[in-house]
């Protein structure tokens, strides 16, 4: 049998990019098909990694639905090996966090990873209003009218008036993602108002990523969405600070 052959000294077994790679957790639900696709579209920086797991989502995406989510957060969690091979976890349900607060959502995950940075699209949409001295917005949603209502109180509760809405309407995920980008354009530009500082799309189902640059040459203001603002808040909580283009002036800041 011949003698096992080393390697020489020089070749490492260790790849560089380990020591600058930012991993991104991503929570999302059962139902989502989209949101690592509208991400990855977003973040051409190959340097970032997404690693995912799923919660149990239960259709239809009534209050009640989306509050059972915090009790999947830290099982959620405990996937994700070893402790701290994650830089930041992001929660990717719009609607889930503005019915569940960040801190019960932080709490719930540190249960499983004790003082893991989380985001989440509303916390990271808060963040960007602020970032961009945004007051006043118009919102274009795909909720029924109850969801849509803890989303505008959530808003207004952190001092975000939304001046104007409108929804698609739509009974379940599956049916939210199929709404074209070009439909989401139409009706963003339709339901903006000249009070409105930005306009706000939240909902992890919808396809925004190649409309966000159109909409604001269109509206002249920012425009904010769920996987935009979500990605740019986790962008910033793990450190990363270059400039992207090409999906709104959010993820340029």
């Amino acid at each position: 049998m011949d003698a096992q052959t080393g390697f020489p000294p020089s070749m490492s077994r260790f790849h560089a990019a380990m020591t600058s790679e930012i991993v991104i957790g991503l929570i999302t639900l059962s139902t989502d098909t989209l949101t690592e696709l509208e991400l990855r579209r977003m973040l051409p920086d190959h340097n970032i990694n997404f690693s995912a797991t799923r919660i149990k989502h239960h259709e239809p995406g009534t209050i009640e639905n989306l509050r059972r989510h915090v009790y999947e957060i830290a099982k959620a969690g405990e996937l994700f090996d070893p402790p701290g091979a994650v830089n930041v976890f992001a929660y990717a349900c719009t609607s889930g966090s503005a019915i569940i607060s960040q801190e019960k959502l932080e709490e719930e995950l540190h249960r499983t990873l004790p003082g893991s940075l989380l985001t989440s699209p509303m916390t990271g949409a808060l963040r960007a209003f602020a970032e961009l001295g945004v007051k006043r917005i118009s919102m274009l949603s795909p909720y029924s009218d109850h969801v849509a209502a803890v989303v505008i109180e959530c808003l207004n509760n952190s001092d975000i008036f939304v001046s104007s809405s409108a929804s698609f309407h739509a009974e379940n995920d599956c049916e939210l993602m199929a709404i074209s980008p070009q439909s989401i354009f139409e009706a963003g530009c339709s339901i903006d108002g000249a009070e409105a500082d930005a306009l706000f799309i939240p909902c992890t189902g919808l396809r925004t990523s190649s409309i966000i640059d159109r909409l604001e040459v269109h509206l002249g203001k920012p425009v904010i969405t769920a996987h935009q603002a979500m990605l740019w808040d986790a962008l910033r909580l793990a450190g990363y600070d270059k400039p992207i283009v090409g999906h709104g002036r959010l993820l340029t800041l």
